[in-house]
């Protein structure tokens, strides 16, 4: 399915299609296959079983410690390529304060300080 929502006028990345259905997702065709955010949330992120180097979201965050894992799962990743695409402010916030600020697909409502990663441009 095609997202049709854009973001600042640009087209959302598309979701690779074996992510379980929910916010946070893996980019379509931009996985490494290095593993870190697999070791990171080994119950939340797998290896693809249909295309060899991409890994997924097999199952969405629901506990508290799930979602630290998720977003710590984001915060490993050598190329950004796990996103969210939620729009719980709670969530934003932390992704902000996480120095994820350009791995989500909606822009909050609050104003947060922004952090970025090294080497992370915006």
């Amino acid at each position: 399915m095609k997202i049709f929502e854009t973001f600042f006028g640009k087209r959302l990345p598309e979701r690779y299609p074996e992510n379980a259905q929910g916010d946070f997702y893996v980019e379509d065709q931009v996985c490494t296959s290095c593993g870190a955010p697999q070791a990171e949330a080994p119950d939340l992120i797998d290896h693809s079983k249909i295309e060899y180097g991409h890994c997924y979201f097999k199952k969405q965050p629901l506990t508290p410690d799930e979602l630290s894992r998720a977003i710590s799962a984001m915060q490993v990743s050598c190329i950004s390529d796990l996103r969210y695409g939620g729009r719980n402010e709670e969530i934003l916030k932390r992704l902000y304060g996480s120095g994820l600020a350009d791995e989500f697909d909606h822009k909050p409502k609050g104003k947060y300080k922004i952090y970025r990663k090294k080497g992370s441009s915006g």
